[in-house]
């Protein structure tokens, strides 16, 4: 019996040492075609085996296989599937790169407009990270929430949601706030001029019309006067589509959420004229108690291409929305009142309010002209404008009510909901009326702002290795700031009544 079991073990050693020598590795990188950029998350398999995996960061990827010979498949959302033959010689094989071209028949054939004005990395030599996500992939990762998503799980960024509404995210690259990182549209800035920040509820829209969106990480060179220490972040929307064609989609999701689209593309008519449109509407209750939101989003781009030297191209988009918002609260306030709960709202005779509202409407429309003057020389012109209307609400005067309830966590009284309906009967009550410290109203914070610029670069390409680049960025900014009452909850103070009899 102890000989058998010795001749087993011998067997089983032999076996597994055969096992072990046979395995060979094969290794590659792969490359998006369109953007010559390593492609993260491509899918790599042994034709005919359950044998594969995923690209990292770098698109590289290796693979352990039993087979001397074979084929491997090579696939990603929106391009076209590879299929490379390989044959092991030794231990291993590398297949170099393996380059994937966009998959016409998902990607829609796009104009990308502002050519020599939208800095991207692959017409640059210089050694910078970047991160480059495709439209399929941001309809794949966004889902419900703002274009913040889409950046999610990319190297030195962070994504917070804010415990708030819906596009009440922070971005931070490489560990810097926003207004030290640099947010590009199509050329154009988007940073806010007065204090640098970005505020994405303005740009909900921004998923939907995205062509794709590269990251730069670290400091690198730019055509244009922007504090870009951590990095920059471009936005590539969609142009006027070179084909014929349109869609109709409607969708749903958790917390009462719906979402409806409708787009048409006239194509690139004979002429040299085409036309894109899409709208779209959603709305929603929000995770967190009291983060109610709607919005819309539109986008119209007429293209004009009289020969092969011009290309003109006008676009417009916005994305007027409200929502309600919630601020970070104590975790004892969660862990006793739940995850989803939140203390900027109330009831007024059983009709919903909130205190904390989020309203803003920021068209943008921008005018471009790529200029090919001959085989080494281009003129990237962009005009742009955006005018921002909206603000946030909050309270006003000192006379805010709130139901008390035990936290069952701490076990003490704590203010929960406003009371709307006490705060509307001490309203009622004074003959003052509201205006006074004792009283409560719901005032708006404005921000309306007016905002145009020119950008335009002329390119020269002096041999293989050297362009000579001639730069121009001008930008003027109007501003305008103040209060106003949104909801006088009771009757207006003699005073305040007095005013607008003499207006």
């Amino acid at each position: 019996m102890k000989v058998f079991k010795h001749v087993l073990l011998i067997g089983f050693m032999f076996l597994s040492s055969l096992t072990v020598f046979s395995q060979s590795k094969v290794t590659g990188t792969v490359i998006d075609g369109d953007l010559n950029q390593p492609l993260a998350g491509a899918n790599v398999m042994v034709k005919g085996t359950k044998t594969g995996t995923v690209t990292d960061f770098d698109g590289k990827f290796e693979i352990s296989t039993s087979e001397k010979s074979g084929q491997i498949i090579v696939s990603y959302l929106g391009f076209v599937t590879k299929t490379i033959t390989f044959t092991v010689s030794g231990n291993s094989v590398n297949l170099g790169s393996i380059v994937l071209a966009p998959d016409a028949s998902q990607l829609e054939e796009v104009v990308v407009i502002g050519r020599g004005i939208i800095d991207v990395a692959k017409e640059r030599k210089t050694p910078i990270a970047v991160s480059t996500i495709k439209a399929v992939e941001i309809q794949e990762k966004v889902g419900t929430s703002d274009v913040t998503q889409a950046m999610v799980n990319t190297p030195s960024v962070y994504v917070a949601g804010q415990s708030g509404g819906y596009g009440d995210s922070r971005i931070t690259v490489r560990g810097f706030q926003q207004d030290n990182t640099a947010f590009l549209l199509n050329g154009q800035p988007i940073n806010g001029m007065e204090d640098g920040k970005m505020y994405w509820s303005n740009w909900s829209g921004m998923s939907d019309i995205a062509n794709f969106i590269q990251i730069q990480r670290g400091l690198g060179s730019s055509k244009l006067a922007i504090s870009s220490v951590g990095g920059t972040v471009n936005f590539v929307t969609k142009a006027t589509d070179k084909k014929e064609g349109g869609f109709v989609s409607m969708g749903v999701a958790n917390s009462d959420y719906f979402k409806s689209t409708a787009a048409y593309n006239t194509g690139i008519m004979k002429n040299g004229f085409g036309a894109s449109i899409m709208l779209s509407h959603w709305q929603g209750d929000g995770y967190n108690q009291g983060t109610r939101g709607e919005g819309q989003n539109y986008f119209i781009s007429f293209g004009y291409k009289p020969n092969d030297k011009h290309n003109f191209n006008f676009l417009i988009t916005g994305a007027p929305q409200q929502h309600d918002q919630n601020f970070t609260k104590r975790i004892s306030d969660y862990l006793g009142f739940g995850r989803k709960y939140n203390n900027n709202f109330g009831y007024l005779n059983g009709q919903y309010i909130s205190e904390r509202t989020n309203f803003y409407h920021k068209p943008v429309a921008n005018l471009n002209w790529d200029f090919n003057i001959n085989s080494t020389t281009s003129l990237s012109t962009v005009l742009y404008a955006s005018w921002g209307r909206g603000g946030g609400t909050g309270n006003y005067g000192g006379g805010k009510r709130s139901i008390s309830e035990l936290n069952p966590y701490t076990g003490a009284n704590q203010s929960t909901y406003i009371n709307y309906d006490q705060i509307y009967a001490n309203n009622l009550a004074d003959s003052d009326g509201i205006g006074t410290g004792s009283n409560y109203a719901i005032r708006a914070s404005m921000n309306n702002h007016a905002w145009y610029g020119i950008v335009s670069n002329l390119k020269k390409e002096l041999n293989k290795n050297l362009n000579l680049n001639f730069g121009l960025d001008l930008r003027t900014y109007n501003g305008d700031h103040y209060r106003q009452i949104s909801n006088f909850m009771g009757r207006l103070s003699k005073k305040l009544c007095k005013v607008i009899g003499n207006v």
